[in-house]
């Protein structure tokens, strides 16, 4: 690099390119002035001529990024885990809860407005030919009983086995027991677990319908602590699993 005098000021010249020598800004590199360019010359790239981040901007950008990051982290799980009224009416209890969370509910039940408690679900995959159960619907009624509720205010309602939209057609099931029971009662509190509440309320909508107001309520998991599920695989795997069915399910799942 060459030292030169233009106009009175120092600049250093490199590639045909004149750079004002400057003071250096708080979070900048100042822009050059004028420049003084030799002869156009056939090139692949060429100087960049705007201002550019000091190692303090950088670090402020980098500490921003990183608050950002950690603002997203700690708002998906009650995202994903809302609490909607309405609490009355008919409670419906996914039938696949742990049993720390369905005795929860019971609590719940037996403390609320409630006619009935519906359990929904589908058909047992995993050594269904050695349970007595073959169902998630019927072990959790079953469980309902030891707890306490009466047997004429449970009712039981199993989806068609299926690989996928397990969560809607254990709605759309619901709607069709409704039909088939002559129920009338439109409020539903949906009772499930983690961050699968916002994804359920919204298909059990869809399945259902608008005359139905559809509450819902997120108990706790029991693999992971849902104030700080980053830092364990169960947690994550849930929670990032359920941001991404729940944007299929809110941008493409049109049934």
């Amino acid at each position: 690099m060459d030292s030169v005098k233009v106009q009175g000021r120092e600049v250093i010249t490199r590639m045909g390119v004149c750079q004002p020598l400057r003071e250096r800004s708080f979070l900048f590199l100042p822009p050059p002035g004028p420049c003084y360019k030799q002869g156009m010359k056939f090139a692949l790239t060429k100087e960049h001529t705007g201002q550019r981040l000091t190692w303090l901007g950088w670090l402020v950008l980098a500490s921003l990024i990183l608050a950002s990051f950690v603002g997203v982290l700690a708002s998906l799980y009650p995202f994903l885990s809302p609490e909607k009224n309405p609490h009355e009416g008919l409670m419906v209890v996914e039938g696949w809860i742990h049993d720390f969370a369905l005795d929860e509910a019971v609590l719940l039940y037996k403390a609320g407005n409630y006619s009935k408690i519906i359990c929904t679900g589908v058909p047992i995959e995993t050594g269904s030919y050695i349970q007595q159960f073959k169902s998630y619907p019927e072990m959790t009624a079953n469980r309902l009983r030891k707890l306490g509720i009466p047997e004429d205010e449970i009712l039981i309602t199993i989806a068609d086995e299926t690989k996928k939209d397990r969560t809607y057609l254990a709605a759309v099931a619901l709607r069709q027991s409704f039909m088939t029971y002559n129920i009338a009662e439109t409020n539903i509190h949906l009772v499930t677990v983690g961050a699968h509440g916002r994804r359920s309320r919204m298909l059990f909508q869809k399945a259902l319908g608008p005359d139905y107001a559809i509450g819902v309520t997120c108990l706790e998991a029991s693999s992971y602590d849902s104030k700080s599920w980053y830092t364990c695989s169960e947690g994550v795997r849930s929670v990032i699993g359920e941001v991404i069915a729940y944007t299929y399910a809110k941008l493409f799942f049109h049934p």
